[in-house]
């Protein structure tokens, strides 16, 4: 039951994930510059998340060690954001989407070398699924200059993500109840974007009007908050691997607000995209459930064994 929580979990992240451009274009169309974008948006969860945390008494206490590993993985997780949105204006955002859904790739192998997680086959065949359905989705990497920076960016994300995916599962605050350590996560996010403006020399732009307010407060709570707490409960509960696999259906949610929302056109290469992805998670579920059976398979064996020797 754990585990079917789990995997619920990592898809409510990912989906909700991928709201982010429903709430952060109009206030960035609004006149409000992306790096104050980023600070409102982690400054806001962070806010709101500790003082209902305060309000509820929660013991907001931490261990030297603990924060440390905190804010190493806020930088992780602020930076992924920071240099992912810095990618698109290098590199088409199509190639910059598949390159950076190699982190399930890496989260796997770092999973297997260093925490001797097993391999098994269906968790490769949806490892590779997802990233060729995100290519699909992505309109298969887009034509266009390759510009190295931009590259050598989204290339760090693959990596910084994956940090941060592992680091929550096996770091000293695996065990941190979820609330608290994502208050962390947040407010250490909200720090990087403060220093991101101040090292910049930017000041922080002004909320211009209510409508505004509320799209940063949409964008602070749902695909920041809402996400991120997800995220954590996922991986606590079904671990790194499979939590980023389930990822991939943040680029399924973003195309669907795109056609939704944004009147935006689906091809053919889209559809088979998605389809891919949703098989990809579908081979999780059920290989999960496959494994589930099997356990109690085994446990009855060894019952009946028990009771044929007694």
């Amino acid at each position: 039951m754990d585990r079917i929580k789990g995997i619920v979990y990592g898809i409510v992240s990912s989906s909700t994930f991928g709201l982010i451009l429903l709430f952060a274009l109009p206030a960035i169309r609004g006149g409000i510059g992306v790096d104050s974008v980023m600070f409102y948006r982690f400054g806001i969860s962070a806010l709101v998340l500790g003082l209902w945390l305060l309000f509820r008494k929660h013991d907001l206490k931490v261990s030297g060690k603990e924060v440390l590993t905190l804010a190493i993985l806020g930088i992780f997780y602020a930076m992924t954001a920071l240099l992912l949105t810095t990618s698109y204006l290098y590199i088409p955002s199509g190639i910059a989407t598949t390159i950076h859904f190699l982190y399930p790739v890496v989260v796997t192998t770092i999973m297997i070398l260093f925490f001797k997680d097993k391999l098994s086959l269906p968790l490769v065949i949806a490892v590779l699924m997802a990233i060729t359905g995100v290519y699909f989705l992505s309109g298969k990497g887009e034509s266009g200059y390759i510009s190295l920076k931009g590259l050598l960016l989204v290339l760090t994300t693959v990596v910084t993500y994956a940090f941060y995916i592992v680091g929550v599962n096996k770091s000293c605050v695996a065990r941190m109840e979820g609330l608290k350590l994502t208050f962390y996560v947040l407010l250490s996010g909200a720090v990087v974007f403060g220093l991101n403006l101040l090292v910049k020399g930017i000041p922080l732009d002004p909320v211009p009007d209510i409508e505004l307010a509320i799209y940063l407060i949409l964008l602070a709570l749902i695909p920041t908050l809402v996400s991120d707490f997800t995220l954590i409960l996922s991986v606590q509960h079904v671990g790194s691997t499979i939590t980023a696999v389930l990822g991939c259906m943040e680029p399924v949610t973003a195309v669907a607000m795109g056609v939704l929302v944004l009147q935006e056109q689906l091809g053919g290469g889209q559809v088979m995209g998605i389809a891919v992805i949703l098989l990809a998670v579908s081979i999780v579920i059920l290989a999960d459930s496959h494994e589930n059976m099997r356990f109690k398979r085994l446990n009855l064996i060894k019952l009946w064994r028990k009771v044929y020797k007694f």
